[in-house]
């Protein structure tokens, strides 16, 4: 039933990870994340290695576990997955203030009985592709990770568009500037209608069905 949105995200695999770690600010080439893939030689940092390494590991994950239910625990290792060797406490509820670059405001602490209970709600939204953008605005703004919180968001995203044959949600490279322009808004303001728009318009490539 869910081939089409499944071949989709396998057959773009490369490609959103390459997405990835461009709006992680890594710089990595489509061609060097490939290489990385393949296990070929290319000079690379250890950084960009571990990050296409885990992110394929995370899209494996997610795609073996389609479902499994959209839950806190499901986070937990999808950044458990995406942090290994790369960052502390990795799949762990943070416990100590973060701060995020181009802006000075600061995601509250994460409560865990917070988290479960707009996790729930955000999962009773009818309309699937409003469902995904509003995981990934909430997993993103939230931060309840130490690190990794846009590439878990990124997951979750995806998980839901995949496990209902929509398609795939990728940030093209050629509106990265403009989405993150619209993040730290977002972030400052905890108005997702604008970026909630953008992303319908850009960020879903959606089944040809």
């Amino acid at each position: 039933m869910h081939d089409t949105a499944i071949e989709m995200a396998k057959r773009l695999l490369v490609d959103s990870i390459w997405k990835s770690a461009n709006l992680e600010g890594l710089g990595t080439t489509f061609p060097k994340t490939e290489a990385i893939l393949a296990n070929a030689p290319t000079t690379t940092r250890t950084e960009e290695v571990l990050f296409v390494i885990n992110m394929k590991r995370a899209w494996q994950f997610l795609l073996d576990n389609l479902q499994y239910d959209n839950c806190i625990m499901l986070l937990r290792e999808f950044d458990k997955i995406v942090g290994e060797l790369l960052f502390r406490y990795a799949g762990e509820i943070r416990t100590i203030p973060v701060q995020i670059g181009g802006t000075s405001w600061e995601p509250g602490m994460p409560q865990t009985g917070v988290i479960i209970d707009a996790l729930r709600e955000i999962g009773q939204t009818e309309d699937i592709e409003l469902k995904a953008l509003k995981y990934f605005c909430y997993i993103a703004r939230t931060q309840m990770f130490i690190d990794g919180n846009k590439r878990v968001a990124q997951l979750m995203a995806n998980k839901v568009l995949i496990e209902n044959n929509v398609g795939i949600f990728q940030i093209p490279i050629e509106k990265l500037e403009e989405f993150k322009g619209m993040l730290i808004h977002f972030y400052e303001t905890g108005n997702d209608a604008e970026i909630i728009v953008f992303m319908k318009n850009h960020c879903i490539r959606r089944v040809q069905g």
